[in-house]
C-alpha cells in the first residue's frame, strides 16, 4: 500500500525462496531480516550464503556483515522447571526463545561462532560449528542450563547486540535462547561452588534438510550428557 500511495511503485515485491530467486540485475546492497535470538537460529548462514552469490554484486554490501553467538551457564528454576513440562516431556532437550527473569548468570557470556557474509575471500562457507569455552561461576548454585545471545554489525561501525552488557538500547525485537540441561550423567544436579570452572560444549550441526544444536555441560562434580543429539528433539528445517 505505502509503495502504491508514496513510493510510487518505485519497490518491486518478489515472493519467494532467495536461495532460488534469478534476478534481472545483481543488487549493490542485500539487506535481510534473518537474525534468531542465537544469531544463526533462522537459517541466516544458509539463506544469506547462496543470496550473497546469486543477489548481490562482487563488491556489494550485505547487511548484516556479520554475527556472532554466545553463550553463559544460567541458574533458574522456574525456567528449567517450566522447560521440563513441554513438548511431552522432551522439553530438556529443546532450546527456548525466553524473556530470562527469575534467574542468574553466573559468569560472563563467551562467543562461541561467528558467521560473515560474504565469506572471507570468498572461501566456501562452513556452515557446522564447534565451540568449547570455559567459564568461572560467579556464586554457588545449581546450573539449570545455558542462555544464548548474540550481536550483529550490519554496516560499518552500526551493530545489534542482545548481550547484556552491549545490549541495543530500547530494543525488545529479541529474546535470548534458553538451552535447559537435564540431569548429570550420575543423576545428580549440576551443583557448583563461587570460583568453580565449568566447561560447555556447543555443536550447530547442519545436513542437506536441516539445522540442529547439540549442548553439554561439564561441572568439577558432575557432567550432562550431550543434548539434542542428530537433532531428535529439536531441528530447524531447511
Amino acid at each position: 500500500r505505502r509503495n502504491a500511495s508514496e513510493w510510487g511503485g518505485a519497490v518491486e515485491l518478489v515472493y519467494g525462496d532467495m536461495r532460488l530467486c534469478t534476478p534481472g540485475a545483481k543488487a549493490d546492497i542485500l539487506i535481510s531480516e534473518l537474525l534468531g535470538s542465537f544469531g544463526d537460529n533462522e537459517l541466516a548462514p544458509e539463506c544469506m550464503d547462496v543470496a550473497t552469490a546469486r543477489l548481490m554484486q562482487p563488491d556489494g554490501v550485505s547487511i548484516p556483515s556479520r554475527y556472532a553467538a554466545y553463550v553463559a551457564p544460567l541458574s533458574s528454576s522456574l525456567l528449567h522447571a517450566r522447560a521440563s513440562k513441554s513438548t511431552g516431556g522432551y522439553g530438556l532437550e529443546t532450546p527456548y526463545v525466553v524473556n530470562v527473569h527469575a534467574a542468574r548468570v553466573l559468569a560472563p557470556a563467551q562467543r562461541v561462532w561467528a558467521f560473515d557474509h560474504p565469506a572471507p575471500d570468498g572461501s566456501a562457507m562452513l556452515f557446522e560449528r564447534f565451540a568449547s569455552v570455559s567459564f568461572v561461576v560467579s556464586a554457588a548454585s545449581v546450573v539449570h542450563g545455558l542462555v544464548g545471545y548474540f550481536d550483529a554489525t550490519l554496516h560499518g561501525s552500526q551493530s545489534l547486540s542482545t548481550l547484556p552488557q552491549t545490549h541495543t538500547p530500547n530494543m525488545d525485537s529479541w529474546f535470548p535462547m534458553f538451552f535447559p540441561l537435564k540431569a548429570s550423567i550420575s543423576l545428580t544436579p549440576l551443583n557448583v561452588e563461587a570460583g568453580d570452572n565449568i566447561s560447555v560444549s556447543m555443536w550447530r550441526r547442519s545436513i542437506a534438510s536441516r539445522v540442529w544444536y547439540e549442548w553439554a555441560v561439564e561441572a568439577p562434580t558432575a557432567a550432562s550428557s550431550v543434548h539434542n543429539i542428530n537433532g531428535h528433539e529439536y531441528a530447524i528445517g531447511k
